[in-house]
């Protein structure tokens, strides 16, 4: 997957003109400029999302309307990142504002449940059968981090295993080997739980197994020799913070056949891939997992998130029978106005709408490869959904350590390059494609790329 003489020569034309671009990009966000360097002086780095972080300093979002953002410089920027995949009906879309401020006026947080948070997780459950039973939370982490203390309550079995370079929140297990670095990574068939960040409680890392995506066979014989201690193995099953690769069939069925052999619980992360369809991922792939986490687009735009799956693991938090085995409590579960954005939401997204996005993100994801190919760049466009993602390799990779051989410095040139042109996508991440982009905004993008390779 390395690129070929003729492409580096290519990319390292494009990548003489990187200062010129930050210079540019600089000049035109004078006010972001200066409220990253007031911001610095509260906040550590001058933000408190550390996937915000760009270098020189991030554009200051003012406010958004459809599929645009306009940041504090007065810049109209077409927007494709979305709140990393959550807006999908784009922003401050009327219905969703409306909602908002109808459920505002009634009240926006009560220490009772509400009828609304019931059709919720009875729409919820309607799309994805495998949700026998639901509980809501704040946060897409708090939704992964109550999933795996129920399996380990469940089994009774203190380790999990999850996939290199994936991310599910920021608990500390699924911070494990969340992008490690390749001195820390072991061999490709055998990972070593690698630790990503300072602070992980003693032991984490013993207690997180780390396989290789994507490789079955790999990832039965890990599994096999510590059976016995794992009580989950938790997926992303578009690998999506790692990359984003499509699964091969055969290794999400081994997976699960792996798991019931061995009274595993298999928990699908589908915090971002839910997007790719109405019933999620699972659904598409008719692989049915024990438990399911959910977030970003089922809430509309505002935070909460929900996890789910078999009735009888999900009974570890019923406290009707004297208390409950598993303690969740939150105050803002099921917050009413998240639930009432998220049942908007949810309605809205009809299969009809599912197959709109797909075929809108084939069109982008195709006028791109073929910009790349007239360019001479061996450049990969992953698509899934209405999820896509740039790869400067001659073939987009199967796990994360293909995906670590990306040019990131092209992934920063071509990303400052675009913001220069009114363009917001993410830097060597994963796009999304939003509601209200029209074939023209698409098209947009495909020639302003084209541009971009040929000016430069």
């Amino acid at each position: 997957m390395t690129q070929s003489a003729v492409d580096r020569a290519s990319t390292d034309r494009y990548l003489s003109s990187l200062d010129a671009v930050v210079a540019e990009y600089e000049a035109r966000n004078p006010r972001s400029r200066a409220l990253h360097d007031r911001a610095q002086r509260t906040l550590p780095g001058g933000n408190t999302r550390s996937g915000v972080n760009i270098d020189p300093f991030p554009v200051y979002a003012d406010r958004g309307e459809g599929a645009y953002l306009y940041d504090v410089d007065g810049h109209q920027l077409l927007d494709f990142v979305n709140n990393a995949s959550s807006l999908i009906l784009g922003h401050a879309d009327p219905e969703i504002v409306a909602a908002v401020q109808n459920q505002a006026t009634r009240g926006t947080a009560f220490s009772r449940p509400t009828a609304i948070e019931v059709e919720m997780a009875e729409l919820l459950q309607e799309r994805m059968p495998a949700l026998e039973r639901v509980r809501f939370s704040s946060s897409g982490t708090e939704a992964v981090l109550n999933a795996v203390r129920v399996a380990r309550a469940y089994t009774g079995r203190p380790k999990i295993a999850k996939f290199e370079g994936a991310y599910h929140g920021i608990d500390d297990p699924v911070l494990v080997s969340y992008l490690p670095r390749l001195a820390d990574m072991g061999p490709a068939e055998r990972p070593h739980s690698a630790v990503s960040t300072e602070g992980l409680a003693p032991g984490t890392t013993d207690s997180v197994l780390v396989m290789p995506f994507n490789d079955a066979d790999a990832s039965e014989a890990i599994i096999s020799e510590c059976a016995d201690e794992l009580a989950a193995i938790i997926i992303d099953p578009l690998s999506t913070a790692a990359g984003l690769t499509a699964p091969n069939p055969e290794f999400l069925n081994r997976l699960r056949q792996i798991t019931e052999h061995h009274g595993i619980l298999l928990i699908f992360d589908e915090i971002v891939s839910f997007r790719v369809h109405s019933g999620g991922t699972h659904s598409m792939i008719d692989v049915r997992p024990d438990l399911v986490t959910l977030g970003k687009v089922i809430a509309g735009g505002t935070p909460a998130a929900a996890f789910g799956g078999r009735a009888d693991v999900m009974a570890f938090f019923d406290p009707t029978q004297g208390h409950a085995r598993v303690w969740q409590s939150g105050t803002f579960n099921a917050n009413p106005v998240s639930m009432a954005t998220g049942l908007l939401t949810l309605r809205r997204l009809t299969p009809e709408v599912y197959d709109k996005l797909k075929a809108r993100t084939k069109r982008l994801s195709q006028g791109l490869e073929g910009v790349f190919y007239e360019a001479g760049l061996a450049a990969r466009v992953c698509a899934i959904g209405s999820l896509f993602r740039i790869y400067f390799l001659e073939e987009i990779p199967q796990d994360f350590r293909g995906a670590m051989q990306d040019d990131f410095a092209m992934h920063r040139w071509l990303f400052l390059s675009l913001l220069n042109r009114d363009i917001y996508w993410r830097n060597g991440g994963i796009n999304a494609l939003s509601v209200p982009t029209t074939d023209a905004e698409i098209d947009r993008l495909v020639s302003t790329v084209r541009m971009i390779l040929t000016e430069s």
